[in-house]
């Protein structure tokens, strides 16, 4: 029949092979053809499949021409290497140690750690794990010991390879390193004339092009398709070419990557010179171990290197080069010094928050800004890190619930929530530039669990923890970065025990709190008006709601220049001030009610339990800007394991914005900061 026609933009098999029957069914020859029957089902099943293969297999072709769409490695890789960007290794965890070794004599008096010297940490997960010295290190004698001081140790195993270049059989001079799991940071390259000759010469790997000519000794690195690393060289034109007959010398670092990460704990695993009396000292733990970098990760970097160029100029140009060169950080946030309070020009800030731990050691970060930031910056702008400040929350919630609906009991269902509340936190939180919203969080991390809760009721404090200098009188600042809610006698704020000494010298177990006068006393008095003709002091009248607020007015060429509380009152709601005098006259003022501003107090508990004022005023509370002021206070010791002092205090609103360094998070070991209660609704 001239008018049959085939379906070809049908690609599933049932689809092309119901085409091919339609087709068949349509000419004169199969017109009362039983297709289900007969041995041609199955040539049709053998042509539909061939058609189903060819057009997912074309299908795939396409979508592997694009970076945007290629699922396999290799493709992403080829794409970004066209895009001039090289996929990030493994990169082995480094520690920082001092090293003593007693020789008990007064000679030699220089002793040296050779390079590829070995250190065992300690046990993380059952495995002690091989640390080796990249770099050899001289330390001059003191008395009869020698003190190496801040050796870097890097997790991992030296390995070294001698490659003989052969123009015929190798004319790209393109060597593949065979190890999967290279610190590619680690890489050294030198190239001998031949065999027999001695001399060596230092390759660098190019990571500029237009920095290398036709005599530059330069190694070219690139990930290989079958996901190893492989190294090529110049063709003198672009970096100097290889000689037949050269050996090519590679030494490499391979490494575990993150899983030696926070070993705190070392002992040499060789005599050092002739010495065993060693003692290693941690100075950092190990820090910046790292995973090979995900294909999702090499299609956003790659572009971004490529849009940024290798500059940094904008905040995406320093997020996506940091990301790229120092992969073992979970997330990044970097800001202008225009967006400080107050303004500091020339300067950019960088918070990191690393994959393996809370906060960089700051010779981590030292370089970091040495070694990445500073070879790329803008020479007029400086750069700094600064820690990130984690807000942690304490959710409280009440969950009603059906027990006709489930077969889970009690604690079961609990453990479900609890287990979502941290999803929630993984997905939602834990980054720069989260927000946290109390009503989806309800509706998210609760609710959804299962089909018989029948409601919550979630209350939200937020906490933020400190080391306190011990020994030493200091000041603390403590920004929550949320507005905090006016504690009540039920509902106040709470804080780690500590130890100080009281008026009288006596040592006293003690927290800070709220200071219930601050609840609705005078914190301010402003002068709208200063007045004209006061030849003495004039009388400052509080009335109000309240009771037992006093004030003061300072006078200044005949004019009130200040007025000072003398004491806050209680009670305030509202409040006027009057001020009289013989004298002058045109001076008004007006009263700022407590509330926004609140004090702290440092309080124990004598043996009758009862509460006990050791300092009234040892700081003060803004509310609506959620800064905590300690003034200068002298911690002895703190009653918690970890050192910290944490305060807590009930958030004011149930919308929670991390801005630049800060991080919204939940302590999931904290066994306070996930409460969850249930009630039983019978329905």
């Amino acid at each position: 029949m001239a008018n049959a026609r085939l379906q070809i933009s049908d690609l599933d098999f049932d689809q092309i092979k119901t085409n091919l029957k339609t087709y068949l069914k349509q000419q004169s020859q199969f017109q009362d053809y039983d297709f289900e029957g007969a041995g041609l089902n199955i040539l049709l099943d053998i042509l539909a499949y061939n058609t189903h293969y060819n057009s997912y297999y074309l299908n795939m072709v396409a979508n592997e021409s694009f970076l945007d769409t290629a699922v396999l490695r290799d493709s992403v890789v080829s794409h970004a290497k066209t895009l001039g960007y090289t996929p990030y290794s493994t990169t082995a965890p480094r520690a920082i140690v001092n090293v003593t070794v007693e020789s008990g004599t007064t000679t030699p008096d220089t002793l040296t750690i050779p390079k590829g010297s070995t250190f065992a940490s300690n046990l993380i997960d059952n495995i002690s794990y091989n640390f080796v010295a990249l770099e050899q290190q001289t330390a001059t004698k003191a008395n009869t010991s020698f003190v190496f001081e801040n050796l870097n140790i890097y997790e991992g195993s030296l390995v070294n390879y001698d490659f003989t270049y052969s123009q015929l059989s190798n004319p790209k001079s393109i060597f593949v390193l065979p190890d999967a799991n290279i610190d590619t940071s680690t890489i050294k390259v030198s190239v001998s004339p031949n065999a027999g000759n001695t001399f060596s010469e230092t390759y660098t790997q190019v990571t500029e092009v237009l920095d290398i000519t036709s005599e530059s000794a330069a190694y070219f690195l690139q990930e290989s398709k079958n996901g190893n690393y492989e190294i090529y060289f110049g063709d003198d034109v672009v970096g100097k070419a290889l000689t037949d007959g050269c050996i090519v010398s590679v030494e490499y670092l391979t490494t575990n990557g993150t899983a030696a990460n926070q070993a705190n704990g070392f002992i040499n695993a060789a005599l050092i010179g002739v010495y065993s009396n060693v003692v290693v000292d941690v100075v950092d733990v190990a820090s910046g171990g790292a995973i090979r970098e995900s294909v999702d990760s090499i299609k956003y970097s790659a572009q971004a290197q490529y849009a940024t160029q290798n500059r940094l100029v904008t905040v995406k140009d320093y997020e996506s080069y940091i990301k790229s060169h120092y992969p073992s950080i979970d997330a990044i946030s970097v800001w202008g010094g225009e967006d400080e309070t107050p303004k500091v020009f020339g300067r950019v800030f960088i918070s990191l928050k690393p994959k393996a731990n809370y906060y960089l050691s700051e010779t981590e970060k030292q370089r970091i800004i040495t070694e990445i930031i500073n070879p790329k910056a803008i020479v007029s702008v400086a750069a700094e890190i600064r820690s990130p400040e984690y807000l942690y929350l304490l959710v409280n919630s009440i969950v009603q619930y059906d027990p006709k609906k489930t077969t889970l009991d009690a604690e079961t269902l609990k453990t479900q929530i609890k287990n979502s509340i941290i999803s929630y936190k993984n997905t939602n939180l834990n980054t720069f530039g989260a927000y946290f919203v109390l009503s989806d969080f309800q509706d998210t991390a609760i609710s959804t669990v299962s089909d018989s809760i029948l409601g919550s009721e979630a209350s939200v404090r937020v906490q933020k923890r400190f080391t306190p200098k011990l020994n030493e009188a200091s000041n603390y600042l403590i920004k929550f970065n949320a507005q905090l809610h006016r504690g009540t006698s039920t509902n106040k704020l709470l804080s780690t025990e500590f130890t100080v000494t009281d008026l009288t010298g006596v040592t006293r177990r003690a927290i800070f709190e709220e200071s219930p006068q601050s609840y609705t006393g005078i914190s301010l008095i402003q002068i709208t008006s200063p007045g004209s003709g006061y030849t003495t002091s004039p009388t400052v009248t509080i009335s109000g709601d309240g009771s037992n607020a006093t004030a003061e007015a300072v006078v200044v060429n005949g004019r009130i220049q200040s007025i000072k509380i003398t004491n806050r009152g209680t009670d305030y709601t509202r409040a006027i001030i009057t001020i009289t005098d013989p004298t002058g006259y045109g001076a008004s003022a007006v009263a700022v009610i407590d509330g926004k501003i609140g004090t702290l107090r440092t309080i124990y508990y004598d043996s009758l339990a009862q509460r006990q004022i050791i300092n009234a005023n040892a700081g003060e509370v803004d509310y609506d800007n959620g800064i905590i002021t300690i003034n200068s206070i002298n911690f002895l010791s703190v009653n918690a394991d970890d050192g910290l002092i944490r305060i807590d205090i009930e958030a004011e609103r149930g919308i929670i914005q991390s801005l630049r360094n800060s991080i919204i998070t939940i302590d999931e070991t904290d066994p306070t900061a996930i409460v969850n209660t249930l009630e039983q609704i019978n329905r």
